[in-house]
């Protein structure tokens, strides 16, 4: 899969794949992760979608900007983007942190959205998740990506899909660590720690009177039973605030579903976008 670089204000390239045609699908991914997370998803979105992939600023093959980084940041740049396309209105779907930037996004800028969709994503940081991070965080510091990356893994993906595919998983590892930023990364981390407010509040410290129950957009909350990263609980509170959402739990899912069962994901998201 080819991606393509287009050139944002401010001098920022995003890096995105696009393929299939119809309605925009926007597909955004978690912190220290890039567009090929969704490459399970992909090619069964774009049979009916535009599917369009993007690497967030500081991941991938996207600029390496100096931080501090912030959701609302994270969330201006997918605005810009769209200008960028000439995309009006899109679905959305976000993966983990993915899903937060998007939630700050829906809650700033609702006319943009046809549908929001939310895998394994939060909308604040309790205690569990933050020593998750925090303990992120520092194995990169002290120990560099490769140790970063293994770490992931296993508060990401069950240890038998990892046992499966640790070939592959070390590849991806080895590539990723050449191009990766470790200060852009910490920057991210950093921007999901931040995320102080809980759902029944403020999203973000920068938003002062919209909550996401303010958010009216077609919802889908997807989580899954095993996942230790964001547990259900996490996703259950998003359904709870969001109006009239749609909550899906997948019965042996971990943190990256869409990795581990693309076909179930993808077979609940489309009744979900055939249901509007």
């Amino acid at each position: 899969m080819f991606t393509m670089k287009i050139l944002l204000p401010g001098n920022l390239n995003l890096n995105y794949l696009q393929l299939g045609e119809g309605s925009p699908v926007v597909l955004i991914h978690g912190m220290g992760s890039d567009h090929t997370v969704w490459e399970g998803l992909i090619p069964l979105l774009k049979e009916n979608y535009r599917v369009i992939a993007v690497d967030l600023r500081g991941h991938g093959l996207s600029s390496k900007t100096s931080g501090p980084y912030t959701i609302e940041l994270f969330a201006k740049d997918i605005c810009l983007f769209l200008d960028s396309l000439n995309i009006d209105q899109a679905h959305f779907m976000g993966h983990s942190m993915g899903g937060v930037v998007l939630q700050e996004l829906a809650v700033r800028h609702p006319e943009r959205f046809k549908s929001l969709t939310l895998i394994s994503s939060f909308a604040c940081i309790d205690t569990p998740l933050e020593e998750v991070l925090t303990n992120l965080k520092d194995i990169l510091i002290e120990e560099g990506y490769k140790a970063f990356f293994d770490e992931c893994l296993k508060v990401a993906n069950s240890p038998e899909f990892i046992r499966k595919n640790r070939v592959l998983f070390s590849k991806i590892r080895d590539e990723n660590s050449r191009i990766c930023s470790v200060s852009s990364i910490v920057d991210t981390i950093n921007a999901c720690l931040d995320i102080k407010l809980c759902c029944d509040v403020n999203l973000a410290d920068s938003i002062k009177e919209d909550t996401i129950k303010d958010i009216r957009i077609p919802t889908l909350v997807i989580a899954g039973d095993e996942d230790v990263f964001t547990p259900t609980h996490h996703g259950l509170k998003i359904h709870e605030s969001i109006p009239n959402s749609r909550m899906e739990i997948i019965e042996g899912g971990c943190h990256n579903l869409l990795v581990e069962k693309p076909v179930e994901i993808c077979s609940v998201i489309k009744q979900f976008l055939d249901d509007l």
